[in-house]
């Protein structure tokens, strides 16, 4: 599955590089975009469990989800 969500204070290079970097520890996830100018993210994500680790991982370092929208995709994969 696919998932663009807003993201809370994600406004410059620093605090893009500390999402991408705690994310990529999450696995079951890929991110595919991080817009600064938009403040948003795009990742595909196997199951709602990983959904809610990115979530829960995203509000501990300060950056939490403000809106999210997801998309169905058989050929969605983070293997």
């Amino acid at each position: 599955m696919k998932a663009l969500a807003t993201l809370k204070n994600l406004d410059s290079k620093a605090s893009k590089d500390v999402v991408v970097r705690n994310l990529s520890r999450i696995l079951n996830i890929r991110i595919i975009d991080v817009d600064i100018e938009q403040g948003v993210i795009g990742f595909l994500y196997n199951n709602q469990k990983a959904f809610d680790q990115v979530k829960k991982e995203l509000d501990r370092i300060g950056h939490p989800i403000q809106g999210h929208t997801n998309q169905f995709s058989k050929k969605s994969s983070c293997q």
